[in-house]
């Protein structure tokens, strides 16, 4: 049994959960109760805010030891307790938003409890159905709560400009649809280092899984980077270890490669 490792961390769509039908597989459920058992912490390192895990209830087969969310710009454990939170300066919003509404762009803004739109068109609408997403006054809603995190939806040669108009930020993608955009500085091994500072753990001392571009840099800075098989190429290439696709039990099976099970 491999008893280095005190923590593992596991990204949510493609990852945990299937993209098609947001199912876990049953070998992923019964990997991550076996290696709590064998006295590993295990955590979700999402792009996802905590409002949307409530709409995945595959989630809730497993007790989470905690949760980094929204590419780790705001991280709490299970109990609720926050370990670590970092907002979008409010300044860089106010100038982004006559831009969005030039050009017309569907943007989900994020605060810890609440996503909204200050509109919603073709690229954005399924999305917005699918988490009960509305429309807001973003201008108000800028002065009121912190934003940590926003889901542009516009093609990734669009990114460069958008940030432009979005200083002191940078884009990451999961999705083809849109790119997550984050605090510079920002990114999933903030939140991670975060959490293993909270516990007296160093990242040689976790495990992370991933598949898409947002955890690229989290699989470079754990001491054992994995790539679940269906994963984009720059995660591949990232990581230390390439597993099975999702649906083919590629989570037991690098748990197994390392000694965890």
């Amino acid at each position: 049994m491999n008893k280095h490792i005190r923590a593992a961390f596991f990204d949510i769509d493609g990852t945990l959960l299937l993209y098609d039908n947001h199912g876990m597989p049953d070998s992923t459920v019964q990997a991550l109760h076996a290696l709590q058992a064998n006295g590993v912490k295990i955590f979700i390192a999402t792009g996802r805010p905590p409002v949307h895990l409530p709409h995945l209830p595959a989630l809730q087969k497993v007790n989470w030891d905690g949760f980094v969310t929204m590419n780790g710009q705001y991280c709490f454990l299970a109990d609720g307790e926050q370990v670590y939170s970092k907002a979008i300066d409010p300044a860089s919003l106010r100038t982004l938003l006559p831009y969005i509404e030039k050009e017309q762009l569907s943007i989900g803004f994020v605060e810890k409890d609440a996503c909204y739109f200050n509109l919603i068109d073709a690229r954005s609408a399924d999305f917005a159905k699918e988490l009960g997403q509305g429309t807001a006054d973003i201008a108000a809603r800028i002065e009121q709560n912190p934003i940590y995190q926003l889901s542009a939806f516009l093609p990734d040669d669009c990114e460069e400009e958008f940030l432009r108009r979005c200083p002191g930020c940078l884009a990451v993608r999961w999705s083809p649809d849109f790119a997550d955009i984050l605090p510079a500085g920002g990114g999933k091994p903030n939140g991670l280092a975060e959490m293993l500072k909270h516990f007296g753990w160093t990242k040689d001392e976790a495990i992370a899984f991933g598949d898409g571009g947002n955890d690229v840099a989290m699989l470079q800075y754990v001491g054992l980077g994995v790539a679940m098989g269906n994963a984009c190429d720059a995660a591949k290439a990232a990581a230390d270890y390439v597993t099975a696709d999702i649906d083919k039990d590629g989570i037991a099976k690098a748990l197994q490669h390392f000694s965890l099970l």
